[in-house]
């Protein structure tokens, strides 16, 4: 999916548990509101010339939730929960990604054509930056948490051994930026790498592709939890793809893997 919501979100450290609490949303019901908020956000972006996308992406979500007789703070509750689950998350996240594709074809299959296929932004050049949101975002306790989310999918411009680095840098924090990248590949195993660091100064994160496996996609996110009465920003937010080089052996260290199937 090109970007699945700033909700899609902060998905995947360690899997820990693989039964959902009672106090966390239901596999299914949370891929049918992430599908949702998917279409919700493809609907501001391509009006983003007539909406102000902040409070629209907002007053989506808020309808959203009421849809689907949840709170946003349940919502939240769950996100972080699936964040700690990654093999759950992969489950609700394919679940929204099958969703999405049924959607469209019963849309065409109807005489319509929906702009709303899984695309990629992917770009070509040996290193180039990828990321398509804000390039500095303001945290304060009246927005009590953000996630930011990026979806690429695999297209003639990837390559075997390719690596992703998300970076951000954040100013006058009082709390840890957490970041997240997987990759998922044809054999139904996924990678995945994470980060949750405090203090000031430039935060980065490097996923490097197994260059023996076909990746289908890569998809990460960055989230930030500002502390009451704090204002503080994350800038230079960024993803950029750069080429493989002759030290991935070394640069794949420490990446985690899991089997999605």
């Amino acid at each position: 999916m090109r970007r699945l919501f700033p909700v899609v979100a902060s998905m995947m450290v360690l899997a820990a548990c693989s039964k959902t609490p009672g106090y966390v949303i239901s596999e299914g019901k949370m891929a049918e509101i992430m599908a949702d908020l998917h279409t919700g956000e493809a609907v501001v972006d391509a009006n983003s010339s007539t909406f102000r996308k902040d409070s629209v992406k907002q007053a989506f979500m808020q309808s959203i939730c009421m849809r689907h007789g949840v709170t946003t703070q349940q919502l939240d509750t769950s996100l972080y929960w699936y964040g700690q689950n990654i093999q759950e998350y992969i489950k609700v996240y394919d679940k929204t990604i099958s969703i999405l594709e049924s959607r469209i074809a019963e849309a065409e299959k109807a005489g319509g054509k929906s702009n709303d296929r899984p695309r990629s932004i992917s770009l070509d050049g040996d290193s180039v930056n990828l990321w398509h949101g804000p390039a500095s975002l303001r945290n304060s306790s009246n927005n009590p948490s953000e996630f930011l989310t990026f979806t690429f999918n695999t297209d003639k411009n990837w390559e075997r051994g390719d690596r992703y680095t998300v970076s951000v840098t954040p100013i006058n924090p009082r709390s840890a930026v957490f970041m997240t990248i997987v990759a998922t590949y044809n054999d139904g195993t996924a990678e995945y790498v994470t980060l949750n660091e405090g203090s000031e100064g430039k935060k980065s994160l490097t996923l490097v592709l197994d260059s023996a496996k076909a990746a289908i996609t890569v998809y990460g996110t960055i989230h930030y939890a500002p502390k009451p009465g704090e204002v503080s920003y994350l800038d230079s937010i960024s993803v950029v793809r750069t080429r493989g080089r002759n030290d991935n052996a070394a640069a794949r260290r420490g990446q985690q893997t899991t089997r999605m199937r």
